[in-house]
Order: C-alpha cells, then structure tokens, then sequence
C-alpha cells in the first residue's frame, strides 16, 4: 500500500513534536524507497529553518568555570601549586573543546549523504543515467560521481568524479558552466560536448570527442588551463605533468562501455593495473622483464579473467594464485608452474 505523509507532519517528526500516530505514519512512510528523494528534500528544507546546535564558545567557558567553582577544590587540589591548579583546568578546557569539536565535525560530515547524490559503480559494473539537466553520464567500474541534490542547476552544474565516466552535456539556454571536478588540483569545464574523464590514482586522462571544454590544473604552484580540441587527448602523470596528443579515435576511450578494451603497444603493467581498477583483483609481476612487455589489439572482456586470459595466452605466460593476488610467470623459468 502506497503511503502519503505531509511535510508538515515530516517536520514536526524531525523536531520530535509528532503524536504517536504521526511517527507511526512517518516510519511507514520512510520505509518506501520511492520517498527517499523527497525525504532529503525536506530534510534539507527543514534543516535551514530549524538550525541545529551551534557552538557559543563563550557561553561554554562560563559554563565550564562555574561548573568548577561549584565543585569546589579538594583540600588535595588546594595544597597544590597555583601552576599546576592552572594546568589542570586547562587540560579541563581542552578536553571539553574537543568533545564540541568532534562532535561539530561529524555533524558536518553526516551532511554530505544529504547534499549529494552519490551513482556508484562495484568492481566489474558500468551504468548509465541521466542528470537532472538532461546530460547523459556512463560510469565505468569500480567510479562514483557526486551530484548535488538541490540548487543543481542554479549559477552553475557541478559534479565530482572519482574514477571513470563519459559525459554527454547537455547545453542549456542560459549557458550554464559544467564542471567535473577530479581532485582541488584538477577540473574540467565544459560547453555542451562529449568526453570521457579518467580520474585514478596511478593519473587523469581526458579524451573529447565533440565539442569544446577547458582543464583548470595545477602546475607546481602556478594554475593553468587549456582549451582542448576534438581529437585531443590530456594526460596528467602522478607526478602533475601533463601532455597533449592527437587522437583520430577519440570514443575508443570509451570503449569499455561495451566491455572492449583497446590496447595499442599497452604494457602488462598497465594492464595489470587495470584489472585491478575494474575488477579489484589484483596480479602480481614476476620478473620485471614481463612487465615492459606491450599488446596492442582489440579485445572483449566482461571478467577479470578474460583479460588474465588475453595476457597469458598472447605471451604465453603462467598463472598461479598466491594467498589474494595473482602472480604472473615466465613458463621458461617456472617449467613446473
């Protein structure tokens, strides 16, 4: 059965003013997933009316020093020096600054489920969806992408990225900027196009195949931006550098929306890497001489162990499972593996 609530009897719910019978009402209805949406839309609209506990520092110290002029020092306490009776009124003090701070931080904290919309992809998933804008966004595995849940399209439309995705943007009558943001040090700003974004821990690749978009980085302690072209592909190292080539496949970069993977002179430590980043397993080189070795080809891969196959079979190499990880084997110096 579908339930109904107000937003009236949602807000005196949160305010802990509800009748028996409204909070049995609000349970059911909260239970519904469907109303999970209009939940946080409440909730936030009921949080900026009612503000919740803010710390008065100086009404905290009055608190505290009457509090221990109540309870008087201790004929202990008293024979100590005036030092020392500061000294542990101060550590009092700290201590009880802490606790507020502690617990102001993770209010803050407990905040960002309710601000943002989180799309999340496992090890070995992709998913598409569409934003409120309309623009089309594909995450592939093991990615989230963090999407403000109010005011999104009011000045401009931003959105946080941790791993993979392609966008298509879609352009607005009032120009609204779109920016995915990657870390503190690296956006991307665009102007109605289509891209893929590669955000992880080993760099951050962009790929754009219509349109135009700028990056805003960080180099050194200087910012930059460049304007990027169709065709072009930016790549940025753990290290901050960042190139620029020419691509005539620019939406091969996104192939894996079709579970392909496409290697040009790829190295198995990349590939390895790989593997690890969409499907959490993670493969171990034995001899260094493997790693530098490259694939180039197109391959279809819905399992981590497609891939593993693609490496042992196209160079002829052994596997063998060692606790959690997989280690990779050179045949002629493992006959026996």
């Amino acid at each position: 059965m579908k339930h109904t609530l107000s937003k009236h009897t949602l807000f005196e719910y949160l305010a802990g003013r509800a009748t028996p019978l409204e909070k049995q009402q609000t349970d059911a209805w909260l239970k519904d997933e469907s109303n999970t949406e209009q939940f946080y839309q409440w909730l936030f609209e009921w949080e900026r009316q009612s503000p919740q506990y803010q710390t008065n520092i100086d009404q905290g110290y009055t608190r505290l020093t009457d509090k221990i002029e109540e309870q008087g020092i201790t004929s202990e306490t008293a024979s100590e020096s005036p030092v020392e009776t500061q000294r542990i009124f101060r550590r009092d003090w700290l201590l009880a600054a802490s606790v507020v701070f502690i617990f102001c931080i993770a209010g803050w904290l407990l905040r960002k489920p309710i601000l943002y919309k989180n799309y999340k992809t496992d090890y070995g998933q992709t998913s598409a969806f569409v934003l409120e804008d309309g623009s089309h966004v594909t995450l592939n595995a093991n990615s989230s992408l963090l999407v403000p849940r109010f005011e999104f399209n009011t000045g401009q439309r931003e959105v946080f990225l941790s791993g993979e995705a392609q966008f298509s943007v879609r352009h607005t009558s009032d120009h609204q900027r779109f920016i995915v943001k990657t870390s503190d040090t690296f956006q991307v700003e665009v102007l109605g196009t289509e891209f893929t974004v590669f955000a992880r821990s080993r760099g951050t690749k962009v790929a754009l195949s219509q349109g135009k978009i700028r990056l805003d980085y960080t180099e050194g302690l200087e910012k930059r931006n460049l304007m990027m072209k169709p065709g072009e592909l930016v790549t940025v190292n753990q290290e901050g550098n960042l190139t620029v080539e020419s691509t005539d496949t620019p939406e091969l970069h996104a192939a894996w929306k079709e579970q392909r993977f496409i290697f040009n002179n790829t190295s198995v430590l990349e590939i390895c890497a790989l593997i690890e980043e969409n499907f959490g397993i993670v493969v171990k080189i034995e001899d260094p001489e493997i790693a530098t070795r490259t694939i180039t080809g197109n391959f279809k891969a819905q399992t981590a162990e497609d891939l593993i196959s693609v490496l042992t079979e196209v160079l002829n190499l052994h596997i063998r499972k060692d606790k959690k990880t997989l280690l990779l084997l050179n045949p002629t110096l493992n006959p026996k593996s």
